[in-house]
């Protein structure tokens, strides 16, 4: 082994390009490091493979370089063989290429100068970008024997040897400290994926850490001997995969450790305990859609405030907040439905006490007294008299609806949060609810039917005197004094309490409400203080997986100001040796920033979009309509009722009185002949689909200028004179 000492360097074909003039001398680091090779076509394999064919020594021209769209990379020649020619020619052919003189390649740089700046020099990373930007990237190394020659090292696929390379991150040690960086090994298991700081050797290998594939690329060198040059495909698209997971700052055991530790934990390591999925399940089921309740009884008045002391007259005011209460009891009958399954799946002893109106057992309970906490709460959150008020048909609402048998009443308000819970689960209701085709508005079939709940509670809506109400507002005597921030921390997964709301009295008539509106949205959170106490730490099981923008917010928040630098290392090991002999690192990469799919400086990949030439009636004709779209009998029947809705009656339904008119779009349901119910399967053109779209799109950017002021830099049309639609 000492007498063949395995090496990685850069690719053989480009040692004689480095160091080749003073002014870009190449360290050994340099001429030891692997080379990312840069391609702007989709058929970069053929590109490389041709280059390797007809003149290796050409990758030189596909090393990457730092670019942006408005300053690309010199493109290279297509070297690519297209016509065969007899391999003595060939053989001569790259002979005279290699004793061509050619350019030294300068010692690949991490940042370049921006020729576009005009103020100051601007430096310009080395961003990698994705396939959607039609650019791919190759990361190559030769694998050679430290022996005066640098002969290759021969590696049988297959074998006890094995050819990978890793992407590792740039990250400071500590946090805040971006002087220095270290090396972070993305590790990778059932669990997830995490970084893990390497130790103070960077150059070593980390025990479980993921090993990207790379392939042998065969070719010949100047000399005619046959060579192997190492390639891996940079996987770029990751990008977000790489950024969104957890940093690890302890540092990685050693390999030996590392790998011992691999051999005899067979099972995987005990999940920490957490309430962190489940507080997270709560908030997006129950309290963000109870927030966006609250929100929208707020943007009702918002919308009417210009019209400040003009009367509505009292039947229109009645049946438009009757209105708006049955879309926000439609929404709120499903938001009880989720909160009820939470509570019994999560919190079964408090679900029990709810069921059987007995709070004793709770006494008995993990975290008892918050438990107990909770469901007194739930027994005191209550409808007003005022919103319940508002969803009974009053004397003007009879006269405005005239429909047959109407009640004054039409379902019984239930008295607390608690009741409505229980009732909610009762035997059928969700069956019921979640098979209704139906929307809760104000039309006989829809009101009178019996698949709805037989109660009302609306968790935030308009009292009669036209003011946002509901039981948000006891939210206030949700929690205790000596509250702190809320903030589910998932390294300290504990539920804490939002600050204290001042009680400031509410004006009769909130217009403009939009603070308002945000501090009440705010007091949701004190509910899920209160569930989040009641929750014990445990291994989660039932809860949903963390959504991705959580996980993404806590890498970000984690490392906020990282620029996100990576470097990559070519890996040779011994699969059976062990730590005896163990894995042989590369120098690292020049380091580099994997883009985004919207990065401002991409480069565009080039996209065609021809739209019909003759756009008269007698040339859309032609176009076949071979484009199927399968239509359910409901979604079939919404299509129905949305067909006959023309863009003024849109625009006066959004508009606030008096110039507000309802539309009439009955009580919906589905598409039926008879008793059947009818699906579709309908036949478009597409080419008058896209010239729809085009014109929305115009019409929406010319709408949304106001906000963005973007027009100046959305389009620019250049003319084709003798361009025609109508051959004659």
């Amino acid at each position: 082994m000492n007498a063949h000492p395995i090496q990685w360097q850069a690719p053989q074909p480009l040692w004689a390009r480095f160091g080749t003039t003073p002014a870009s001398a190449a360290t050994a680091a340099d001429q030891g490091r692997p080379a990312i090779l840069r391609f702007a076509s989709d058929d970069f394999m053929e590109q490389m493979l041709g280059t390797l064919a007809r003149d290796p020594s050409g990758i030189d021209a596909l090393v990457a370089r730092p670019e942006t769209w408005r300053s690309p990379m010199a493109e290279q020649a297509d070297l690519i063989e297209r016509t065969p020619i007899p391999r003595i020619a060939q053989t001569g052919i790259r002979k005279l290429l290699a004793k061509k003189t050619k350019a030294s390649v300068p010692a690949t740089t991490h940042e370049a100068d921006d020729p576009h700046a005009q103020a100051q020099t601007f430096k310009l990373p080395l961003k990698l970008y994705q396939p959607a930007h039609q650019r791919y990237y190759l990361v190559a190394s030769s694998l050679i024997c430290g022996l005066p020659g640098l002969p290759e090292r021969a590696v049988v696929p297959g074998a006890t040897e094995q050819v990978n390379y890793v992407i590792r991150r740039l990250l400071p040690a500590a946090p805040g400290n971006a002087d220095e960086l270290s090396e972070f090994a993305y590790v990778k298991n059932a669990q997830g994926g995490r970084w893990q700081r390497v130790s103070d050797d960077a150059g070593e290998f980390v025990a479980g850490e993921e090993l990207l594939p790379v392939f042998p690329l065969t070719y010949r060198d100047d000399a005619a001997l046959a060579r192997t040059l190492w390639g891996g495909y940079v996987p770029v698209g990751r990008r977000e995969e790489f950024v969104s997971v957890t940093v690890d700052r302890a540092s990685a055991p050693a390999f030996a450790a590392g790998q011992q530790q691999l051999l005899t934990n067979a099972e995987p390591p005990a999940k920490r305990k957490s309430k962190l999925a489940r507080v997270t399940q709560f908030q997006m089921e129950v309290a963000e859609p109870w927030k966006n309740l609250i929100r929208s009884s707020f943007r009702s008045l918002d919308v009417r405030s210009d019209f400040d002391g003009k009367t509505e007259p009292v039947g229109d005011l009645d049946k438009r907040i009757f209105e708006f209460n049955l879309q926000q009891q439609n929404v709120s009958w499903l938001i009880l439905l989720d909160f009820a399954d939470f509570l019994s799946l999560h919190l079964p002893d408090v679900w029990t006490a709810i069921e059987n109106s007995d709070p004793g057992p709770l006494a008995q309970s993990p975290k008892s007294e918050a438990r107990r906490d909770l469901y007194d709460w739930l027994g005191t959150a209550r409808m007003s008299t005022a919103l319940k008020n508002a969803l009974q048909l009053t004397v003007n609402l009879k006269t405005a609806l005239a429909w047959p048998g109407a009640k004054s009443e039409l379902r019984t308000p239930m008295s607390s949060l608690r009741d409505a819970l229980k009732a909610i689960r009762a035997p059928g209701v969700r069956e019921k609810l979640e098979r209704i085709e139906l929307n809760y508005i104000n039309h006989k079939d829809s009101l009178s039917h019996t698949d709805w709940p037989d109660f009302h509670f609306v968790l935030a809506g308009l009292n009669t005197v036209n003011v946002p109400d509901g039981p948000f507002k006891d939210l206030v005597n949700a929690v205790g004094p000596n509250i702190d921030e809320f903030t589910p921390d998932p390294e300290e997964p504990t539920v804490k309490n939002p600050p204290p709301t001042v009680n400031q009295p509410q004006p009769s008539l909130p217009l403009k409400a939009a603070e308002q509106r945000e501090r009440l949205g705010t007091d949701v959170d004190r509910l899920t203080a209160l569930v989040g106490r009641a929750l014990v730490e445990s291994i989660e099981v039932g809860a949903p997986p963390l959504p991705f923008a959580l996980q993404l917010k806590n890498s970000l928040a984690a490392n906020v100001g990282d620029p996100g630098w990576f470097v990559a290392r070519f890996v040779y090991m011994r699969r059976d040796c062990g730590p005896l002999h163990p894995p042989v690192l590369s120098a690292p990469t020049q380091k580099f920033q994997l883009a985004s799919f919207f990065d401002s400086d991409a480069p565009a990949r080039p996209i065609r979009i021809s739209l019909p030439m003759d756009t008269s009636p007698a040339g859309l004709r032609k176009y076949s309509k071979n484009t199927a779209f399968v239509l359910s009998d409901m979604l079939c029947g919404q299509v129905q009722r949305a067909k006959g809705l023309g863009f003024i009656d849109l625009v006066l339904s959004v508009l606030p009185w008096p110039f507000h008119k309802d539309l009439d779009l009955g009580a919906g349901g589905s598409c039926k002949t008879g008793e059947i119910n009818i699906g579709m399967i309908c036949s478009l053109s597409i080419p008058i689909v896209t010239i729809c779209a085009l014109i929305l799109l115009m019409i929406i950017i010319s709408l949304l200028d106001f906000i963005f002021r973007w027009m100046p830099y959305f389009i620019m049309c250049f003319p084709i004179p003798g361009l025609k639609g109508k051959k004659k």
